[in-house]
């Protein structure tokens, strides 16, 4: 198949009109024929006359094409990011009337997070508090130490559980554990999050409390900010006549 192939419009496709599918395109196809299949024959709108994952089982040929493409951002691009996460101010932040949705510090963690600790963005938001560590040959230091060993002291980030593997520690430039020390410092105490990968009650790095009280914590995600209900619950306190069912603050 090509793109294009069997559509009623192809407005947008462009200059990929014609073109070979992708490897993964084909995988995702093949996959959803094959749902179709098998859920037609489970609510019994087909007869059970071939077995679907056997007979629509993606070819080898597809699957050896199938992996990790990561796209490789230009130097240019990448020096552009550094200078911008490195120079950040908080005048650079977006301002409401009310002043900066989010502390500074919070961002400026979150950045430098970003740029220098090599992890998915998933399993930087699930960083918990106190994953940095200092330490000089084994001893360990706080990061705001003058001692003379402190010079030297190599800064570790915990990461917890990640999609291929078991929680770990990593060396990280320091700039990046200063930040997040500079960040735990003004961090407001709020309640604990449920890992979603571990099941466990931890507290999150990169959380903050909503501007209206702590009806509803604001959880930085991959995808943006999401507010989630905390104890007590917005059905509680409707209940109580303290908040309006409908007020999602």
């Amino acid at each position: 198949m090509r793109v294009g192939d069997y559509v009623q419009r192809t407005a947008g496709l462009g200059d990929r009109l014609g073109k070979p599918l992708e490897a993964a395109t084909k995988a995702g196809q093949i996959t959803a024929l094959r749902t179709l299949f098998r859920d037609c024959q489970e609510w019994e709108w087909l007869p059970r006359s071939f077995d679907p994952l056997r007979a629509l089982a993606i070819p080898r040929s597809i699957t050896a094409l199938l992996g990790p493409d990561p796209r490789v951002i230009a130097d240019e691009v990448w020096a552009k990011l550094l200078w911008a996460g490195l120079n950040l101010e908080a005048a650079d932040l977006p301002q409401s009337q009310a002043g900066q949705f989010y502390p500074f510090e919070l961002v400026r963690a979150v950045t430098l997070t970003w740029l220098f600790s090599g992890q998915r963005s998933n399993e930087i938001a699930r960083l918990r508090v106190g994953c940095i560590r200092w330490q000089h040959d084994g001893t360990p230091i706080t990061g705001d130490s003058r001692q003379v060993l402190a010079r030297d002291t190599v800064c570790l980030l915990d990461v917890p559980p990640h999609k291929t593997g078991t929680a770990f520690t990593k060396p990280v430039d320091p700039i990046l554990g200063q930040a997040v020390d500079a960040w735990q410092a003004v961090r407001p105490d709020q309640p604990k999050f449920t890992d979603r990968r571990t099941g466990e009650r931890v507290d999150l790095l990169f959380a903050m409390p909503a501007p209206h009280g702590l009806r509803t914590l604001r959880l930085l995600q991959p995808q943006g900010v999401h507010s989630i209900p905390t104890t007590p619950s917005q059905k509680q306190l409707a209940e109580d006549g303290r908040v309006h069912p409908t007020d999602r603050r």
